[in-house]
């Protein structure tokens, strides 16, 4: 989830310095934000409330097919296909795996966990250590990310780039590409007279 919450830091950020503002993105409507809400209070309750097992898998399930009903009514913004993609690969991963498979070698790099505390590391209802039982175990959280101390999947990394994008582009004037367009269109006009 911080990785997340850093990616729309970023995208708000590069939105700013590129001139966009906060004023911008109410232009744009966002539909079905409380699926959003949903999916993120879903996503967080079994680590709030401690429910593991079918109950707290089923949770986390549940939150992330708020998160593409959300997505999906948002597709026509910027950045929400690729949103659609990392969010698409960790439902994959998770539902062929009853769980997200974490690789034990990348929550040691993250330093969330030394190799004798990894048997009795909790990593609550959405994820597990990886086994041999598991399938497609390259989409699983494979990818440490030690300043943060989080392990992420590719599908993380996708769904994080999307969000970054979305945000960005929420802040821009709504007729910023169409006004660069002509603006490029007339110095090319100008370039052809003078020649």
């Amino acid at each position: 989830m911080s990785a997340a919450a850093i990616a729309v830091a970023v995208g708000l950020l590069a939105g700013l310095l590129a001139g966009g503002r906060l004023a911008n993105a109410g232009l744009r409507p966002v539909r079905a934000v409380n699926a959003l809400w949903a999916g993120v209070v879903l996503e967080i309750a079994p680590h709030l409330v401690d429910v593991s097992g079918p109950v707290g898998l089923g949770l986390v399930l549940a939150g992330y097919l708020m998160l593409l009903a959300f997505v999906l009514t948002n597709l026509r913004l910027v950045g929400m296909p690729v949103a659609l993609v990392g969010i698409v690969l960790n439902v994959v991963a998770i539902g062929l795996n009853q769980g997200m498979p974490v690789r034990a070698d990348a929550v040691v790099a993250a330093r969330q966990a030394d190799r004798t505390e990894l048997s009795s590391l909790d990593l609550g209802a959405k994820r597990h250590l990886e086994d041999d039982g598991d399938r497609l175990t390259f989409l699983g959280d494979t990818i440490p990310l030690a300043p943060l101390h989080e392990v992420v999947s590719f599908g993380d990394l996708i769904l994080a780039f999307g969000v970054a994008d979305v945000a960005f582009r929420l802040l821009r004037p709504v007729g910023a590409r169409r006004q660069q367009s002509e603006r490029q269109a007339g110095h090319r006009g100008l370039v052809a007279q003078e020649a």
